[in-house]
């Protein structure tokens, strides 16, 4: 079986997939916890993996930034993940149950 491989180019242009972005320091430091917290997602440059948290807090959560998700793992974020690179865009509004069932990366 073919290990599922998240693709940063789904949150940013091909190219800048490790790309270090234009964060403050705080922002940095948010993201460093988020490569921690989900090393599926450590080879993901600055800039795509603040994207991708960025989406997923505007998209899921309707805020822009979810400061609180950074004190423990979250599996709805790798299924937000997974499901904007499997199937596009998110229009499920805040439904964890059908993230959390976005297991393809499992």
């Amino acid at each position: 079986m073919t290990r599922f491989v998240f693709d940063a180019a789904t949150f940013v242009r091909p190219g800048y997939e490790a790309d270090p972005g234009e964060y403050s320091d705080e922002t940095r430091a948010e993201i460093a916890r988020l490569r921690e917290l989900y090393p599926e997602l450590a080879h993901w440059g600055d800039l795509a993996l603040g994207g991708a948290f960025g989406d997923m807090s505007q998209d899921v959560l309707s805020i822009s930034w979810a400061h609180w998700m950074f004190e423990e793992r979250e599996e709805m974020f790798l299924g937000y993940c997974c499901w904007r690179q499997t199937r596009g865009k998110w229009h499920g509004g805040i439904d964890f149950e059908m993230l959390e069932r976005t297991d393809d990366w499992k």
